[in-house]
C-alpha cells in the first residue's frame, strides 16, 4: 500500500507541473524596454550657458501607443525655460508633422514642460508604428503652427546627456559636448582700390566753322561725331565713386566761346556759339543729367566749377566712358587760338 501511494503522488505532481507550464506559455508577456537607435541631439550652439536650438532624432523599435508618453530629461544644468511650450516645438513621425498642443486630444499630442530639465510628450490617439523615425525640433527653427521663440539653455562646459524614457517603454541616452566657446573668429583684410585712366591727354577741334558743327578728336577735329578720348574707372569702394571735372570754356585771351546746354540735339545749333561735353558708357554708371550721350545726345559744359558728371553707388569692375566734345561758332566769333584744360578727378567712397 505504501508503494502505491508514492506512485500516485509522483503522477499527481507531474500533472500539476505540466498544467502550470502550459499556463505560463499562453499567458500575455509584459512589454520589455528596448533601446532606441540612431539617437542624436544636434545643437545650433555648443557654448556653455548659451541659448541653442535642438534637433533630437531617434528610431523607436517599439513604437508609441495611444496615450503613452515620451519624456526628455536633461542633466549638467541644461535649462528649459518656464515659458517654453508646444509652440516652440515641432515633432515629426517619419517626416510627417504631428499637431501639438498643451494637452493631448485625438490625433493631437500634448507637450508639457514638467520642470527646468524635463519635457513630456503625450500621444493622443494616433499610434506611432514600430521602427518609426521621430524628430523633435525645439527652438526658433520650429515653424509648424507657429515659429518658436524659446530655446534650451546649455549647461556648463563638459558632457551633457539627454535621457529618453516614458511609458512608450523605449529608452536611450545621448551625449552632447558643451564647451567654453564654440566659435572661431576669422579675420581678413581687403585693401581699398581705385583705378582711373584717361586714354589721350591732348585732343583737337582744328578749325571751327560757323556753318557746321565740329567734334574734337586726337587729330585735327572731325566733321562727324567722334570719340575724343576714353576714361576708365574701377573700385572696390562700398559706396562706389564719382567723376568730376573742372575747366574753363574754350578761351583765346579775353575772348571765349559760350558754353552749351543742349538736350536731345545731335549737332547743336551751327551758327551759334556752343561748347559742350557728352558722355557714353559701356556699363551701368549714372551719367549726370545734361551729359548723357545715349539716344540723342545732350551737351553741357559748366565753366570753371567742379561738377560731377559720372557716379556709381556700389563697387564696380572697370567701366569705360567715351567722351564726346562739340563746338559751334557764329560768323562773328573772334578770331584766335582757343584752348582750355579740363581736369578730371575720380573719387571713391569707401
Amino acid at each position: 500500500m505504501i508503494k502505491i501511494f508514492k506512485r500516485f503522488s509522483l503522477v499527481k505532481f507531474a500533472g500539476v507541473f505540466l498544467i502550470f507550464a502550459m499556463i505560463l506559455s499562453i499567458a500575455p508577456k509584459p512589454a520589455m524596454a528596448a533601446s532606441v537607435t540612431s539617437f542624436s541631439v544636434l545643437l545650433s550652439r555648443e557654448k556653455a550657458a548659451t541659448l541653442a536650438n535642438q534637433t533630437i532624432t531617434f528610431t523607436t523599435p517599439t513604437g508609441v501607443a495611444s496615450g503613452q508618453t515620451i519624456i526628455l530629461t536633461y542633466d549638467n544644468s541644461t535649462s528649459v525655460a518656464a515659458s517654453l511650450d508646444f509652440e516652440d516645438i515641432d515633432l515629426t513621425d517619419d517626416g510627417v508633422d504631428v499637431t501639438l498642443a498643451a494637452a493631448p486630444s485625438g490625433a493631437t499630442w500634448g507637450v508639457v514642460r514638467t520642470s527646468s530639465t524635463v519635457i513630456t510628450f503625450t500621444n493622443g490617439t494616433t499610434a506611432v508604428a514600430a521602427g518609426s523615425v521621430i524628430v523633435i525640433e525645439i527652438g526658433t527653427h520650429a515653424t509648424t503652427g507657429a515659429t518658436g521663440v524659446e530655446q534650451i539653455t546649455n549647461g556648463s562646459a563638459g558632457t551633457s546627456t539627454l535621457v529618453l524614457s516614458g511609458t512608450f517603454t523605449d529608452t536611450g541616452t545621448a551625449a552632447m559636448s558643451i564647451i567654453a566657446d564654440d566659435q572661431v573668429v576669422i579675420t581678413a583684410t581687403v585693401s581699398p582700390t581705385i583705378t582711373f585712366t584717361i586714354s589721350d591727354n591732348t585732343i583737337e577741334f582744328g578749325t571751327l566753322s560757323s556753318s557746321a558743327a565740329t567734334w574734337a578728336d586726337n587729330a585735327a577735329g572731325s566733321a562727324t561725331d567722334a570719340v575724343a578720348h576714353t576714361m576708365t574707372v574701377a573700385t572696390n569702394a562700398t559706396g562706389g565713386y564719382i567723376v568730376s571735372y573742372n575747366g574753363a570754356t574754350l578761351t583765346s585771351g579775353s575772348d571765349t566761346i559760350n558754353v552749351a546746354s543742349l538736350t536731345d540735339n545731335a549737332d547743336g545749333n551751327p551758327g551759334t556759339e556752343e561748347f559742350g561735353l557728352s558722355i557714353a558708357t559701356n556699363g551701368d554708371a549714372t551719367i549726370t543729367s545734361g551729359y548723357a550721350y545715349a539716344g540723342t545726345p545732350d551737351w553741357t559744359w559748366v565753366a570753371s566749377t567742379t561738377t560731377t558728371i559720372i557716379s556709381e553707388t556700389v563697387p564696380t569692375a572697370t567701366e569705360t566712358f567715351s567722351m564726346h566734345y562739340l563746338a559751334n561758332i557764329t560768323g562773328a566769333t573772334e578770331a584766335g587760338s582757343y584752348s582750355t584744360t579740363a581736369t578730371y578727378i575720380a573719387t571713391a567712397t569707401f
